[in-house]
């Protein structure tokens, strides 16, 4: 790992900007953490437990009949070109080639876009590193047992590689970016910093 690692993103922003880009600036600019919920350990707790089950399995995700060939889980992987550095949750090579596998513990019932930006940015740290494509992401959701398979276009990552270099504007420039205000933003942990601007 490079010395510079430090000054890379993490791969995980991506999807925090997509939720509220002014939690970037909280983060990369003033330096703030958000207090790890019940919730959130319970999250957590719920994706450790699903990958897991998946280092055990012969079959993708236990509902599919895809064969996995090979698999890798918790693999951190980085690039100096793009400037991030993310653990993937797992990666599989199937007969269709290579695939990243994204768990997140939620019930949410249409596929979030920051969750989608996040693991495509998994999937071109996974392309660069092993020099095979990685042409599918699988996203799956825990609590209501919902998977999505995208393919990725060259507009899906045109897409994550603009919100890298958003995120690094707001650091660079450390200018706090406007949010529209949202229902969310009670259950924020980051709340107590923005109700009074």
């Amino acid at each position: 790992m490079s010395e510079e690692e430090p000054e890379l993103i993490p791969a995980k922003w991506i999807e925090i900007y997509h939720y509220c880009p002014r939690i970037i600036y909280y983060m990369g600019v003033l330096g703030a953490r958000e207090r790890e919920t019940a919730y959130m350990r319970e999250g957590r707790m719920e994706e450790e437990c699903e990958e897991e089950k998946e280092k055990r399995r012969k079959t993708l995700l236990a509902k599919r009949k895809e064969k996995v060939i090979e698999k890798w889980t918790n693999l951190k992987l980085y690039s100096q070109k793009l400037g991030i550095v993310g653990v993937v949750d797992m990666l599989v090579k199937t007969e269709e080639g290579l695939k990243v596998v994204d768990i997140k513990n939620t019930a949410k019932k249409k596929l979030s876009s920051g969750y989608l930006y996040q693991t495509t940015a998994y999937a071109i740290l996974a392309q660069e590193h092993f020099k095979k494509p990685v042409k599918n992401i699988i996203i799956y959701y825990t609590k209501n047992d919902k998977i999505f398979e995208i393919k990725i276009t060259d507009q899906i990552k045109e897409h994550t590689i603009w919100t890298i270099k958003r995120i690094k504007e707001i650091i660079e420039k450390a200018k706090m970016p406007k949010t529209k205000r949202k229902r969310q933003c009670k259950g924020c942990g980051y709340y107590h910093l923005c109700r009074g601007l």
